[in-house]
């Protein structure tokens, strides 16, 4: 019996060049490097940097996902810019101009991940309101939810395997499979071995059937004829077993070589950490406590010196100046700051999403109730985009002025017995100005105070008297596009009830 040669590491299958630009270099240094997985394999991955089981990073994921964090967002980007364990990665082929079927899968998931989140903002936005409009925005919105989390495990599903059949996708593995089979040996059918290895048996053709008898055969030639057919049916069966052994071997050896490539990736990526903390070493806790304290400072005056819905926003974003001029800092001294660059970034994410939420509110999209003595009373002016306004003007000392201006949807006015109301309104051809006493309707805009501003408005200024004695006087200035606008003047019996 011949000994069988050693297994030899399978050649790598004409990898690119290792990825360039500062920006790669920076995520090779990270030393999570996508591996065999589920999809793209960037769970896997990052499981393999920290040191832990992928199924934890899997459920987490999954976790995320479900309860609408942009995880699909994320994931899609780590697939994008984490290097595979040769270096290679599919943000730097598409930099280089080379396109593949998986760039757009990663393209595909993203996308998915990007419905998923304006399906929860629209959620959100349908039930922070209680009009029937808004509910069903909210039942809308948790479709589309529901539907991005249901749909996207099928659909990244199907174009990772579709991304896995053309050619370049799996061709690597395919060729370390190819050049493993050439070494391994592979058992004969009797068990000894043939020296032929996997490669030999992959390339030996299958044994071929024996012919049929011919139609006028006799007893003795059947006979012949079923004992080849049933040799055949022997030699069939141990070629096929002799092709599943090399299938195997195949694989085995090429799982072997990316594990081994796998490590030498990681060994690589911590050595360049090693040596980019020792030129760089990290910035003192000193440092980074005077910053935070001088951050926190900064951003507290900037607030408290601009007072209005905007106020929360830039001392945040004042607050993230000082932690990014204090990275500047940093770096001219060659000193590594991890944790400010995290500060930065965060900071520059609150600072937007107190931007957004003062926009929010300040359009006050959808249904929303005021009066002359709320917190609203005294300001410039109330601001609606759209939707339902309620505004009670009541009886009270302390009535302040109001001022609305409004795109379209309904407004209703309620005014309390004894207060006196001083309109002033501009209303747009599109918008009904209603004032109702009881069962009487008066339409104020075809009312002898109404004049045309031309530009397709028309202006009412006129004093409503109030119902008995005046004891408040209001000043109502109303500017709105288009919609229902309707004044009614309440009876004392509707404000006992």
């Amino acid at each position: 019996m011949t000994s069988a040669p050693p297994l030899a590491a399978p050649p790598r299958p004409d990898p690119a060049s290792p990825t360039e630009g500062r920006f790669f270099r920076w995520v090779d240094a990270l030393g999570a490097a996508r591996r065999d997985g589920w999809i793209g394999g960037v769970c896997a991955g990052v499981a393999a940097r920290w040191g832990v089981d992928p199924v934890i990073v899997r459920g987490l994921a999954v976790v995320a996902t479900v309860i609408g964090l942009p995880a699909i967002v994320a994931y899609a980007t780590a697939w994008a810019i984490l290097p595979d364990t040769s270096g290679r990665s599919h943000a730097a082929d598409l930099e280089r101009g080379r396109f593949s079927y998986a760039q757009g899968a990663i393209l595909a998931v993203a996308i998915i991940g990007v419905v998923q989140i304006l399906g929860l903002l629209i959620t959100l936005a349908g039930l922070a309101t209680n009009s029937s409009a808004a509910a069903v925005t909210a039942v809308l919105g948790a479709l589309a939810l529901m539907g991005a989390v249901v749909v996207a495990a099928g659909v990244i599903a199907l174009l990772v395997r579709a991304a896995r059949r053309v050619p370049g996708a799996v061709e690597d593995e395919r060729r370390w499979a190819s050049a493993a089979s050439e070494t391994v040996p592979a058992a004969s059918a009797d068990g000894s071995d043939s020296g032929t290895g996997a490669g030999g048996a992959e390339g030996a053709p299958a044994p071929t059937p024996p012919p049929p008898p011919s139609n006028d055969a006799d007893a003795d030639e059947l006979t012949a004829w079923r004992a080849q057919h049933s040799a055949w049916r022997e030699r069939d069966r141990a070629w096929r077993r002799e092709q599943g052994d090399a299938d195997r071997a195949a694989r085995t050896a090429a799982r072997e070589e990316r594990r081994a490539a796998a490590a030498a990736f990681a060994r690589e990526a911590a050595e360049r950490r090693r040596a980019r903390r020792a030129a760089h070493p990290r910035t003192s806790i000193a440092f980074v406590a005077v910053t935070a304290g001088a951050a926190a400072i900064a951003g507290t005056i900037a607030g408290l010196a601009t007072p209005g819905p905007l106020s929360v926003a830039l001392g945040v974003f004042i607050a993230a100046l000082v932690t990014a001029l204090a990275m500047i800092v940093a770096g001219a001294i060659r000193r590594r700051s991890g944790f400010l660059a995290f500060a930065t970034a965060s900071l520059l994410m609150g600072g937007c999403v107190a931007v957004a939420v003062s926009v929010v509110e300040e359009l006050h999209i959808g249904v929303y109730g005021i009066s002359n003595v709320s917190s609203e009373a005294g300001a410039e002016t109330y601001r609606q985009t759209f939707g339902e306004l309620r505004v009670a003007l009541v009886d009270a000392s302390d009535a302040a002025p109001l001022t609305i201006e409004k795109g379209s949807g309904s407004t209703y006015v309620t005014v309390a017995p004894g207060v006196e109301v001083t309109l002033h309104a501009s209303v747009g051809d599109d918008a009904s100005l209603i004032l109702s006493e009881g069962d009487e309707w008066t339409v104020l805009t075809d009312s002898p105070d109404a004049r045309d501003l031309g530009a397709d408005r028309t202006a009412v200024d006129t004093t409503i008297p109030s119902r008995g004695e005046t004891t408040t006087r209001q000043s109502l200035t109303l500017d709105q596009e288009s919609g229902y606008i309707e004044i009614r003047i309440l009876d004392p019996k509707e404000t006992d009830r």
